[in-house]
Formats: structure tokens, sequence, C-alpha cells
């Protein structure tokens, strides 16, 4: 027995040994690298709970949709309701309420949203609508009390510059209110859906589109038609102009007949190459439907939806208390209506109205009504629609795929 070991007992020489081939052991095998990263697939459901003006926004992490319900207990909150949009594998929600915030979630490696960075702009009540160029160029329009056009990199969530649009605001000098909409990119021309109200009242039946150059960040010229009016979009995001396969980009306005005015809901046109509306093209929606219609989604596979309100007296759904929204299949091409989504029921208008293509051309809707808030699926092949899942958690706002 050697001097070391004679004053050790045989228990603590154990010890010594094993503790000696652990740490031998250990730089072998060095411990495993956990990764962290966020993860950018599967996808983000957003749901809004409470009453105005408490409301409170759930944001959560999914890897598929294969559940028949779903709560809030993997959500994180956001205070006001807010919808969201993804991009580059992070989402972006726009909470309504003063100051306009525009908050950036990733998902991290527990599969829990969190946010990495907002951007603030003093003086607004909203971001209305994003267009993504690239991970390092965006734009975003704000509106209420403040209306402006930023240009923002998403990868750092900092604002680069800001588009001036005065030209717009001199068009309608009697405007108290201008709010810049949807915004759709072709032939690096940027074009914007505008809304001109005079304490909360639209200024006149007209339709407007600016039209910006990318190149040079100016506003070229703004476009206006008088068989419409109020191109106001939908509920979701970007849901008021649509590019098909030709490259035609369809306008769809609310029109002025629920604010006194006179013109329909109706689809306007600006062709390919060019920068003006198609004169001989207009699509009166609510001759063609039957009442005044809300909002526009094209499918990549060709199909057009619209939302039609069912009682035009109850437009904004306080009178009654009860949905008034019906999604509709419109023809674009031949100026048609192809009638309600079967087996989806109305819905209101005034809780989100989304649509969601996946990857086998079926079609997602949100249904927000009395007795349920759900996601109905439209199955391509029988196109019929049925529930697919329930939200016991608050209406649905945002349903986003992570890419």
């Amino acid at each position: 027995m050697t001097k070391l070991t004679h004053y050790l007992s045989p228990f603590r020489f154990i010890i010594l040994v094993t503790l000696l081939f652990q740490g031998c052991s250990n730089e072998d095998d060095p411990a495993p690298i956990v990764d962290d990263s966020p993860i950018k697939t599967g996808f983000v459901i957003s749901s809004v709970s409470g009453a105005w003006p408490d409301f409170t926004t759930y944001i959560q992490w999914s890897n598929d949709l294969d559940f028949s319900s779903i709560d809030n207990s993997n959500g994180i909150e956001l205070t006001g309701s807010a919808s969201t949009v993804s991009y580059g594998g992070a989402v972006y929600a726009t909470p309504f309420g003063a100051p306009a915030n525009l908050v950036k979630y990733v998902v991290n490696s527990n599969s829990i949203p969190e946010e990495e960075e907002r951007i603030v702009v003093p003086g607004a009540n909203t971001f209305s609508t994003l267009y993504f160029k690239s991970e390092t160029l965006a734009y975003g329009t704000v509106s209420g009390g403040i209306s402006k056009l930023i240009v923002f990199n998403p990868t750092t969530m900092r604002i680069t510059n800001e588009i001036s649009l005065s030209p717009l605001t001199s068009k309608i000098p009697e405007a108290t209110r201008t709010y810049y909409l949807d915004m759709l990119e072709r032939d690096n021309k940027l074009f914007m859906g505008v809304h001109y109200e005079n304490n909360f009242v639209p200024v006149n039946d007209s339709a407007y589109v600016a039209v910006i150059d990318l190149s040079t960040n100016t506003v070229e010229k703004v476009l206006s038609d008088g068989r419409t009016g109020m191109v106001f979009g939908g509920q979701a995001p970007n849901a008021g102009m649509v590019l098909d396969v030709n490259g035609d980009i369809y306008v769809q306005a609310l029109g002025t007949t629920n604010a006194g005015g006179s013109n329909p809901s109706g689809v306007l046109r600006i062709k390919n190459g060019q920068t003006d509306f198609d004169a001989d093209y207009f699509f009166n929606l609510e001759e063609a439907v039957g009442n005044i219609c809300y909002g526009i989604y094209h499918t990549s596979g060709g199909r057009t939806f619209t939302a039609n309100v069912q009682d035009e007296t109850d437009f904004w759904e306080f009178a009654t208390g009860l949905p008034q929204f019906n999604y509709v299949e419109i023809d674009l091409i031949n100026k048609t209506s192809i009638g309600d989504v079967p087996g989806l029921p109305t819905t209101y208008g005034s809780r989100r109205m989304i649509i969601h293509e996946m990857e086998d051309q079926s079609l997602l809707f949100s249904i927000a009504t009395n007795d349920e808030n759900a996601v109905y699926r439209l199955d391509p092949s029988s196109n019929m629609a049925s529930q697919y899942f329930t939200s016991s958690g608050g209406y649905i706002s945002g349903l986003q795929k992570l890419d």
C-alpha cells in the first residue's frame, strides 16, 4: 500500500478514484451544447379577450394545428387588441392604443414567444399596415393622431427613414384625419390605400391610392376614382389590395353608402405595367353580392373572397349585438358572385376576419359569434367548410405560419 492509500480509508479511496475517473470522462466527453436559437417553424396564434377598453391579446406558438381546442395557458400577454404579421421567422404585433407600438416577437427554445424589440411612434394610435421588402427593409403606416409612413429595419427594429406624405395631405385640405392603409409593391413602386375624413365623416365619394417611387422614396401621384369610395381595407392586415398571377392589382373599396354617400362597394383594377386605375374595369360588389362588402383575399389558386354585411344598418354591430358578416367568394374576371362559403356561420366583422391558406390549398377562416370563437377549414376537394378548432381564450386575431 502506498503512502497515499495508507492514510485513506477504503471508502474514501473509492470516492477519490471515482472523482478522478469522472474528471477524465468530462474531459473526453464535454457537456452537450444547448441550442437556444429561436424556433422559426410552426404557427403563432393570437387571441383577444376582455371587454372595451380593457382588451388583452394572448400570443402563443404551436408546432402544428393538430388540436381541437386552444386556450391562453401557453400564451404571453400584450395589452390591447392586436393583429399579427409574420416575416423572416418572427412575428410582428400591432396593438391598438397610443402611442403606436410595433412589437417583434421570436419564439424561444422553450416554445414561448418573447419580445425582442419594439418601435414606438408617439402621437399615433396604431400601426395600420406593414410591408416587408427584405430582412433589412420594411415599411409601416401609423394612423390616429399623427399619420405617417416610416421606413425601418426589421432585423434591428430601428426607424431608418420617413417618406414625406405632404402631397397626400395637401390633396384634400379639408380632411382632419388621413389614414394610410393597405400596401402592395410592384415594379419598385409602393401602392398604398388612402382614406380621408373630416371629424370621422368621409370627405367625399372617391377611392384614393398613393403611388410611391421606392427608388426615390417620394410620392409619385395620387389616384382617385369616383365609382366607389373608402379604400379602408378589412380587419386583417393588407386586406384591401391583392395582386393576381397576371400582375394586375385589384383594390377593394368599402363604398360610401353606409356613411351617407351614394357610391357602392366595389373593386378597381390597376393593370400590370400601369400606374392608373383601369377606366374599363369596375366590379360593383354591392350589386353582385347584394350588400356592402369589406376586404378582399386572393389565394395562390386564383380564388378570391370578400365579406358581406347582412344588415347594413348595423354595419358596426352595435345596434343588434349580433354578428353581421358572411364570407363570400367572388370572380374578379367575370365580376360575379359565386356565393357564400358553404358551411361557415355569420361572423362578427368587428372581431377580425382572417383567411389563411394552408400548403394543401385548404383555407382557414376565423369565426366569432355569440356562441363560439373558432377557426373553420374549407376543404378544397368538397368545397365545404367545417369547424377546425375552437378558442376558449377569446376571438382569434392572428394566425401566422412562421417561415
